[in-house]
């Protein structure tokens, strides 16, 4: 087995083991520049005041054990990434650690919103190179990187001009685009150009030499090499990658908190989440604000309207609960806002605050920044929303839910493509279903208890499949309890193969804890490792996954499930 973790303070206690560690490995395998280790830990320890951002990146085996290294210049303004050492163990061989490691600092890369990656090769060209025996070593490099993508850069001073600094060895100049395509523009490898040779080699800008290899990008786009390389091997044995998870959360769900006994959707449960996932490998990333157009692009507008309008006019103690449901006459809604909840909302106990309404349009602003983070290449995102919002439908809220999260982010990612939405809450996703129904770009998916028994009991069944265009994208496995692992496990396979048949450009996970032994609202057999495996399925699909907090009542099953579900979903798994 073998995992990645990345070094980001050489102080800590941790961060100190592997970097003394990582110093062997990298000076057995660099043994001519020994000192290239300790500038790497200087520049960690001064990151903060670099205007790149240093990248360490080492794998571990066995008993946590350093068996290979990678380090990027990532420079943010140009989101690109210069890849300056990259090395397994030379005393381990044919492990596959150097491609492991080369498809990690490339999805570390990605997870920096980077949008490509450029290194150094020694000459693959028999007239640039003074000793011959070295020439299959260095093509059978060049061979490898060319899997991925990367291609040489011709037709520039980089692979002429010696370089004092680097003791006047000549090399390739790489162009690594991550998988993306599209060519690199003539302005932006000029500035990745200076980028490198200012960071790395500590040039100044304005240095002659600096300045003759920017300007010999003279070409736009910049030429390539072409090649044959074929497309990537698989990579031998059975790896395991702890891939980093961004995470948004915000305090502002604080605010809707109801103190009445038993009300169960309550500012803890966001805590204990947190607390569960405090010693995995999850990176915060701030809100963001968007514009109500996205809220109306699938809820209807006069009850996005009444949901801000009767928050604003209630008082900072008033609740309003429906007594009135006017489900006869639905063209004559009452007048006053507060006897017209019952006109909007599907059940008795999801209530009208003051607050009610910011705290569910700070959860769209959640998973919405959580939805961009995938747009713009991150392998997950988690939207730690609160108020939930997959009981609400275009014009209907319930179910502790006002906004409906989830279906507000797959209607924001299917800009780019077919959106797969799997809703694995105990209760049913009737929100996305009512969104979506008769629409065969965004598949809905939903596993829950049987609507007989479980909220919201008016949707959910299996024979409700759309209609119109979206006849066979939305599928229900309502099932009876009692449900435990293996069961879940073996229906599970079922929309997992849907969504392999579907193609979806991304994934949204509409998660609940609620499907957890002993939750209040659920009856589901659930446990901690049916979690992971859950995850590690869903994580198999390798699409880009948005997952968005839906349900989840029981404390402490909230912790421990967070802890399971998210320390299998960041792992990657290649098999035999």
């Amino acid at each position: 087995m073998i995992s990645f973790q990345q070094i980001h303070d050489p102080d800590s206690e941790g961060g100190r083991l592997l970097l003394e560690q990582a110093r062997g490995v990298f000076r057995r395998a660099f043994p001519h520049e020994p000192e290239g280790i300790d500038r790497i830990a200087r520049l960690l320890d001064k990151r903060a005041s670099l205007d790149f951002d240093p990248l360490l990146l080492v794998a571990l085996g066995d008993k946590r054990t350093v068996t290979g290294l990678a380090f990027v210049f990532f420079f943010p303004s140009i989101r690109m990434g210069y890849l300056q050492y990259i090395a397994s163990d030379p005393d381990i061989r044919g492990r596959g650690i150097g491609g492991a490691l080369y498809e990690a600092i490339r999805e570390l890369v990605i997870a920096r919103h980077g949008k490509a990656m450029l290194l150094d090769i020694p000459p693959v060209d028999a007239d640039a190179i003074d000793e011959p025996e070295r020439l299959a070593l260095n093509r059978k490099r060049l061979d490898f990187y060319e899997r991925y993508g990367a291609r040489i850069i011709e037709n520039t001073m980089w692979d002429r001009q010696p370089n004092a600094r680097n003791a006047g060895y000549l090399t390739h100049l790489l162009y690594d685009p991550l998988g993306r395509g599209g060519r690199l523009r003539r302005a932006e490898a000029r500035r990745v150009a200076r980028s490198i040779l200012v960071a790395q080699y500590g040039y100044e800008a304005a240095d002659p030499f600096v300045r003759s290899i920017v300007r010999s990008f003279a070409e736009d786009p910049v030429a390539m090499r072409p090649t044959a390389a074929p497309a990537p091997r698989p990579l031998p044995g059975k790896l395991r990658r702890i891939t980093p998870i961004k995470m948004v959360v915000t305090d502002g769900h604080e605010i809707h908190h109801l103190k009445e006994r038993g009300y169960v959707e309550r500012p803890v449960r966001v805590r204990q989440i947190l607390k569960g996932l405090a010693e995995l490998p999850i990176e915060r990333v701030p809100i963001r604000k968007f514009p109500d157009k996205h809220l109306t692009a699938v809820h209807d507008p006069k009850f996005v309207s009444y949901l801000k309008a009767v928050c604003l006019r209630l008082g900072p103690k008033a609740i309003v609960y429906p007594e009135v449901f006017p489900i006869r006459r639905p063209d004559r809604a009452p007048q006053a806002l507060e006897d017209r909840a019952g006109y909007f909302c599907a059940d008795t106990f999801t209530p009208l605050t003051h607050n009610a309404y910011p705290a569910a349009r700070t959860a769209v602003d959640v998973a919405l920044t959580a939805a961009d983070l995938i747009r713009t290449g991150e392998r997950f995102a988690y939207a730690l929303c609160r108020p939930p919002g997959h009981h609400a439908e275009r014009r209907i809220y319930g179910g502790f839910c006002y906004l409906n999260n989830s279906a507000i982010a797959a209607q924001y990612l299917a800009a780019d493509g077919k959106v797969a939405l799997l809703d694995i809450d105990y209760h049913h996703g009737n929100g996305a279903q009512d969104i979506f129904y008769a629409r065969n770009d965004v598949l809905t998916l939903s596993i829950h208890g049987h609507p007989r028994s479980a909220y919201p009991n008016f949707s959910g069944y299996a024979d409700e499949r759309g209609e119109g265009p979206g006849i066979g994208f939305n599928r229900n496995w309502p099932l009876d309890p009692p449900v435990d692992d293996a069961q879940y496990l073996r229906v599970l396979d079922e929309p997992l193969a849907m969504i392999r048949r579907f193609r979806p450009r991304y994934l949204v996970v509409s998660l609940g804890f609620d499907i957890m032994q002993g939750d209040p609202t659920g009856a589901f057999s659930i446990t901690t490792n049916g979690l992971r495996r859950i995850a590690e399925a869903i994580g198999k699909l390798r699409l880009q996954t948005l997952i968005v907090q839906e349900g989840g009542y029981a404390v402490r099953n909230l912790r421990v499930g967070a802890q399971a579900f998210f320390s299998a979903l960041g792992t990657t798994w290649y098999a035999d």
